[in-house]
């Protein structure tokens, strides 16, 4: 069950990162507003083909919902983490090798 509740924090702050709301979602989707409350909440599960059709809706891969490296992360850290990962997808090279140079000097603080 720790993985339909991960998937649901996941795809709730990807929807919320991408200014959605989950009635715009399901319409994109072509999925109902309850359907999307369902998953978020960790009631129910998405199909495969749901997943594929959420994935296009949201404009990421599917393998957004499902990486997390540590299934023991708080859920506070997993929102971070998939804030972080949407927004250093979204950087063109050139700002991305920026963003890792300041990354590496914040690790070397420790």
């Amino acid at each position: 069950m720790v993985a339909v509740a991960k998937f649901g924090l996941i795809l709730r702050e990807i929807r919320r990162q991408k200014g959605l709301t989950q009635e715009e979602l399901a319409h994109k989707a072509g999925r109902s507003v309850d359907a999307v409350s369902q998953w978020e909440r960790a009631i129910n599960w998405p199909t495969l083909k749901t997943l594929v059709q959420l994935s296009e809706a949201l404009e990421v891969p599917v393998r957004t919902f499902f990486d997390v490296p540590d299934a023991q992360k708080s859920d506070q850290r997993l929102q971070m983490d998939v804030e972080a990962r949407l927004l250093l997808d979204s950087l063109p090279d050139n700002d991305l090798a920026v963003a890792l140079e300041q990354l590496r000097a914040l690790t070397k603080r420790r």
